[in-house]
């Protein structure tokens, strides 16, 4: 089972995949933490997204590919999610050739709700994980958390959820399309939007 996590930012699609990954054993690949991983991994094609990164420059889409190429072609799991992996159209014909089994899981939430949790979002700067309003510091690690710079006004929220809805919505209709998509609500408390996940895919 190969499935995509997708939604509006701060949909809570990171917390529902961890505990798919503790209950049912899936594999969790997040795009952001892979990236991170190749460039720590001090090969050829980790070097020039370094430097690309080092230089504050967009990872290009060519590069881009390479990276998502390097990581969807290293995985054997057979249960795997992942988050952040199809957000524009190259993205998708790499998923669509490499992996053309997937399904997608579609996080329905509304843009003032996202806008709302988004502005009271905290971040680990360590490990690069994001925690709910009120939380002060990773239960796991105990690092200190802080406000991501991106997070600390709604101009740049806006900004981030305008860049979702003009490349990743239209994808998501394209895979609607094609009878890939499943959606859950999720605009309820976590432990509803986890049994309505478990149902969706025959987990039970």
């Amino acid at each position: 089972m190969k499935i995509v996590f997708t939604g509006i930012q701060w949909c809570w699609k990171g917390t529902q995949a961890r505990l798919l990954v503790e209950k049912y054993g899936f594999t969790l690949l997040e795009m952001g933490a892979e990236f991170r991983k190749v460039v720590a991994s001090g090969t050829e094609l980790g070097n020039q997204v370094k430097a690309v990164i080092e230089s504050w420059a967009q990872v290009d889409a060519e590069l881009g590919k390479q990276v998502m190429e390097t990581v969807v072609n290293n995985q054997t799991s057979d249960k795997i999610i992942f988050d952040g992996f199809i957000r524009n159209d190259w993205n998708k014909e790499i998923f669509d050739r490499l992996v053309p089994e997937y399904q997608v899981l579609y996080f329905d939430l509304s843009v003032e709700k996202a806008k709302h949790r988004l502005l009271g979002r905290m971040f680990d700067p360590v490990s690069g994980e994001t925690f709910v309003a009120g939380t002060t510091h990773n239960p796991e690690t105990g690092n200190e958390l802080i406000k991501r710079a991106d997070d600390k006004d709604e101009s740049a929220i806006l900004k981030r959820i305008s860049e979702y809805e003009t490349k990743t919505l239209p994808i998501l209709e394209l895979q609607k399309k094609e009878g890939k998509v499943i959606s859950v609500n999720a605009d309820q408390p976590i432990e509803s939007v986890h049994t309505e996940i478990i149902h969706a895919l025959k987990l039970n």
